[in-house]
Parts: structure tokens; C-alpha cells; sequence
């Protein structure tokens, strides 16, 4: 017997790939079609015993994260409110979770909400793996409308549905489920959800809006609010590789100079003032020469779009991604399109794009992101490594080449947090079985792996002595940041930096800080003193999970929510 062609993993994913195309997987369709479908069918036959067997084993089962998130929408669409807001990570199958939700809630009619094209062919492919074959689907935008008063799932953007609103009766859906929800609070979006008088389920990676408004005003507060560091720390995501180059883009005598000044005389200095005296501007063809030294198939974030096309040209076999790359809408489309399927065939192996990549544009196969580009958006930042994050690949590799200290300060504290979370959410046995390590400037875990270059160590160093100008007591920080409307934690990381003189972290930055509850204006509770008592408590009511946690944790009314935002706790 002649030996199978292909891997079991790559048979399910070529079968998930043909119904997402909602391509018949009838084996007389392969048969009539070229030798590759032939061999293909053969070996899958071969894998499994049959073709049935194989097409069974490639059906989609939801994973842990989504089966938490499908329990807690349904609660919220069932109430009587029926609305639900579900924050999962970039990586954690947002679509994919929509659809378990959709399914479980049984609606007859299903309208579902995007702002482009990408997310819409996406979201299709991803509703064939879990409803079935009968299931009518239809695409309500720009360039098809047919078939769609007929559907049971209506898939259309904002803007055609906004242009034709009054063409549909109010209550022809049962459910709308918007994609990436935070974008409904613009005054194009509100108007299209608040028009349908159906169940609204919320879906996206960043609940929280730059501007004041707010989307819990359309969806409530979050159902289950699940974090790239908490999906990073339980090992939800495909291991992550992130190394911070630093060593070639430092002047090391300015460096050297800084600190021996530091030493003498205590001397403080400015952000702006270290970043322009120690950090070097890498040359385009430094970067490209260190990306093309890995074979992953990668995505490189540039600053601008001009920069991606220089990026381009010094890369080895990279195509670019950005939102000029047609003339006209349709004509970029197209070409950003072949972009991506160019990228997953091999024809490409290097993407270089800007924020066009930020947010519905799904690719799989990468196995490279590197960040070319300065952004003091957290919220982008985490869009932009979750572009690497997707299941099906056993790591990413990240390479940060943006030289400044916030950026190092950011990646530092995302690298705490993660660890934080990882032996809050795993046992010291687990931890010593999997070889985790902790050092200052280094983590390894069984999901993630950070490394910072030996110059880091002096980097610190200056940073402690970076003048920050914060607001002198945490009361006048509290008070500015209850008037940009930041008051949760959460809220309070994502938007912070909207006011330089806040500090990323209070409860480090004031000695007397009271605890997030009364920073945020609230009354002071008599909460634990530290995470390992309200840990040990949570243990004593016999709650082993976060979705546990917060439904039980009121019969104990010392436990804060959420519990790791204690203001002590870091």
C-alpha cells in the first residue's frame, strides 16, 4: 500500500478549508476534478478508513475560552434584557464562538453585522463549519445582495445596511450579532442596531472606544471578558517567542554616558531625551536581513504605507498590504485579497502592511510577527501580535525592533502580567513539570517566552531616572482619570496614556495608593491585602475558574472583582 501524501492535521484543515468555499464534499465531486483531489481523497481515506471518517474527524468542536463564552451570552441573550457583550482576545476565535452562541440560542433569523469585506468572507466560512449544510446564507453589501430576504443568516456591512434600513421590516430578525462591536457606537453604526428589534450579541477584542463612548450602552457590560495576557497565560494560544532587539540600534557610549551621569549625580532625564540620545534608527536593510534570516511565513507592521513599500523591496519574496494598494475600493480589495492567498499558498512569504492588518484580516499560517513601528496604543499593539495568534501552529515568533523605553517599559509589564496570571491559573507542580522560569528580564513557560537583550539590564536603569511628571498624590491621578471616564481597571489600561501625567501603574506609583475601588471614586471595601489571601479564599468556596469566581465570589465579600486588579496585588 502506497504511503498517505498527507499529515491527519493537514487532511482536517484541507476538508474545513473546502466548507468554508461551501464546496460539496461529495468524493464523486474530487474524483471529476484533478489528480491532486484524487491523491488527496486517497490518502485522507487512507488516514482515517474512510472518507466519512475523515469528514467526522474534521468537525469543529468548540475549544474551553469559547465553550466559557457561548455559557455566558446565552445567559445574558435569555434575560430580559437579551443582550450580551463578549470580549475574547485577537486569536481566540471571536467568529468561530459567535457562531456555537447563534446556534445554542436558536433564532430563526440571523442578521450578522461588519464594517468590511475581509471580516464578512471570513465570518461566512467560519458559520459553514458550524451550522448545517441547509443553513441559507446570503452576503447583503456593495457588490451581492442576492437571495437575502430568504436567508436565515444575513451577512452584510454597516454601510449597506445603513444606506437600506427602511426596506426591512424591524423585526425580521431574531438575533444581530456585530462583529468587532466596539466600531457601533460611531454615529454611521448606533442608528443600524438600534433600528432592529432583536436579541444584540457583541463580539470583539477591544471593548474600549478612544473616544468617551461607551458600547456597554448597546450590548450591557461584558458577559466574559477573557485578555491577550490571560489567553497567552493558560496556554489558549499557540506559544509565543518574543524577543526584544535592542543591542544594534543602541548608541552604546551615549548608553554608557547616561548611566555613569545617573550614577554621579542622580540626574533625571526625559523620555524624549533618552530615546533620542541612546537609540539608533535600524536602516530598512538591517531589518530585512535579520527577518529573512526565518523561514516563517511573517507579517512586518510599518509605520507608514510608504514604508511598507520600501520594506517590500527589501525583503525577499514579500508582498504589501495596505489600503492603497488598488485604484479604488474594489480594486484594492482584489489585489490585498491575492495578497493573502498568495501568503497561504507560498507564492508570498513576507507581508508588509499598516493598520489595514489590524482587525478582521485572517491569517492562519504565519508563524513571524515583527513591529516595525512605534504605537502607544496597547489596544493596537495587542491587535497586532494577535494577527500571529491563531490556532493550528505549535509557536509565533515576535521580533520588536521599535527602539524606545515605552515601548520596552510596555512589553515588560505585559511580560509580568502574563506570568502573574500563569501562576495564578497554574499549580506549582505544573509549573516545575513544564520548566517554568521567571527571571527579571526573562520568562519561559509551556505557552510563552520572552527575552530581552543584556542591554536592557542599563536600559532599567535610566528608565527609574526618566522624568515622568506624574500628578503628585494618586487623589489628583484618581480625579483625571474619573474625567477622561476611566473607571475600572480594565478602562484604566486601555486609556491611561490619554493623559501623559497618569502613571501605568498606580498602585506601584503612590505609596499610599488605597486600592482601584476608592482611586476610582468608590467606597473603600474590606478587601484581602493580597492576591495569595483572596487566592486561597477563592480555593476555600471551591471556585477553579475565573467564570466560577465571578458568579461565586460574593459569598465572600472580601474578595475584589476582578481579582487580578487588585491594587496591591502587583
Amino acid at each position: 500500500m502506497a504511503k498517505a501524501k498527507w499529515k491527519p492535521d493537514a487532511v482536517i484543515a484541507a476538508i474545513q478549508d473546502i466548507r468554508r468555499e461551501g464546496v460539496s464534499l461529495n468524493p464523486r465531486y474530487y474524483i471529476r476534478h484533478s489528480d491532486a483531489s484524487r491523491l488527496f481523497h486517497t490518502s485522507a481515506c487512507k488516514l482515517f478508513g474512510s472518507w466519512r471518517n475523515a469528514i467526522r474527524s474534521a468537525k469543529v468542536r468548540s475549544r474551553t475560552h469559547q465553550r466559557l463564552a457561548t455559557r455566558a451570552a446565552l445567559k445574558g441573550l435569555r434575560s430580559r434584557r437579551k443582550r450580551a457583550l463578549v470580549v475574547l482576545a485577537t486569536g481566540l476565535g471571536k467568529t468561530l464562538a459567535s457562531a456555537f452562541i447563534a446556534r445554542r440560542f436558536r433564532p430563526k433569523r440571523i442578521l450578522f453585522l461588519v464594517h468590511n469585506n475581509f471580516i464578512l468572507k471570513h465570518a461566512i466560512g467560519e458559520y459553514r463549519l458550524v451550522f448545517p449544510k441547509k443553513t441559507k446564507m446570503a452576503i447583503y453589501n456593495g457588490m451581492e445582495k442576492f437571495g437575502v430576504r430568504d436567508a436565515e443568516i444575513v451577512f452584510a456591512t454597516w454601510q449597506t445596511m445603513g444606506a437600506n434600513l427602511e426596506s426591512w421590516a424591524r423585526t425580521h430578525f431574531d438575533l444581530v450579532i456585530v462583529d468587532e462591536a466596539h466600531h457601533t457606537e460611531a454615529d454611521t453604526y448606533r442608528p443600524v442596531v438600534d433600528y432592529f428589534k432583536a436579541a444584540k450579541l457583541g463580539i470583539t477584542a477591544t471593548p474600549d472606544r478612544e473616544d468617551d463612548a461607551d458600547i456597554r450602552d448597546v450590548f450591557g457590560p461584558e458577559v466574559i471578558n477573557i485578555t491577550l495576557e490571560e489567553a497567552i497565560a493558560r496556554g489558549w494560544l499557540p506559544r509565543v517567542e518574543y524577543h526584544v532587539v535592542t543591542d544594534e540600534s543602541l548608541d552604546e557610549k551615549a548608553l554608557q554616558k547616561i548611566v555613569a551621569e545617573i550614577h554621579q549625580g542622580k540626574k533625571r532625564f526625559t523620555m524624549a531625551e533618552v530615546n533620542r540620545r541612546i537609540f539608533i534608527r535600524k536602516r530598512d536593510e538591517e531589518i530585512a536581513k535579520i527577518i529573512d534570516g526565518y523561514d516563517e511565513k511573517s507579517i512586518i507592521f510599518c509605520a507608514s504605507i510608504q514604508h511598507a513599500e520600501r520594506m517590500k523591496k527589501s525583503l525577499k519574496s514579500a508582498s504589501s498590504f495596505h489600503s492603497k494598494a488598488g485604484n479604488g475600493q474594489q480594486d484594492t480589495w482584489n489585489k490585498n485579497q491575492q495578497v493573502l492567498e498568495d501568503l497561504k499558498s507560498g507564492v508570498t512569504s513576507r507581508v508588509c502592511a499598516v493598520n489595514a492588518f489590524n482587525e478582521g484580516v485572517n491569517a492562519p499560517n504565519v508563524g513571524l510577527v515583527a513591529f516595525c513601528r512605534v504605537t502607544s496604543s496597547l489596544t493596537i499593539f495587542r491587535q497586532q501580535l494577535g494577527r500571529g495568534l491563531r490556532p493550528g501552529k505549535d509557536k509565533l515568533i515576535a521580533l520588536d525592533f521599535v527602539g524606545n523605553l515605552e515601548r520596552i517599559q510596555l512589553v515588560l509589564e505585559m511580560m509580568n502580567k502574563i506570568s502573574d496570571l500563569h501562576e495564578e491559573y497554574t499549580s506549582e507542580r505544573m509549573r516545575e513539570r513544564e520548566g517554568y522560569e521567571r527571571e527579571r528580564f526573562e520568562v519561559s513557560g509551556a505557552g510563552f517566552k520572552f527575552t530581552f537583550s543584556d542591554r536592557v539590564v542599563d536600559l532599567m536603569k535610566v528608565l527609574e531616572h526618566v522624568e515622568r511628571n506624574f500628578y503628585p498624590t494618586w487623589r489628583q491621578a484618581g480625579a483625571a482619570a474619573r474625567r477622561l471616564k476611566l473607571n475600572t481597571a480594565q478602562l484604566y489600561n486601555n486609556g491611561y496614556k490619554k493623559d501623559p501625567r497618569l502613571p501605568s501603574s498606580p498602585h506601584t506609583q503612590y505609596s499610599d495608593f488605597p486600592g482601584y475601588t476608592v482611586f476610582f471614586g468608590g467606597t473603600s471595601k474590606n478587601f484581602y491585602g493580597t492576591l495569595k489571601e483572596a487566592s486561597k479564599a477563592a480555593r476555600t468556596l471551591g471556585i477553579r475558574s475565573m467564570s466560577e469566581y465571578r458568579t461565586k465570589r460574593k459569598a465572600d465579600p472580601r474578595p475584589p472583582a476582578p481579582l487580578f486588579h487588585m491594587g496591591d496585588a502587583r
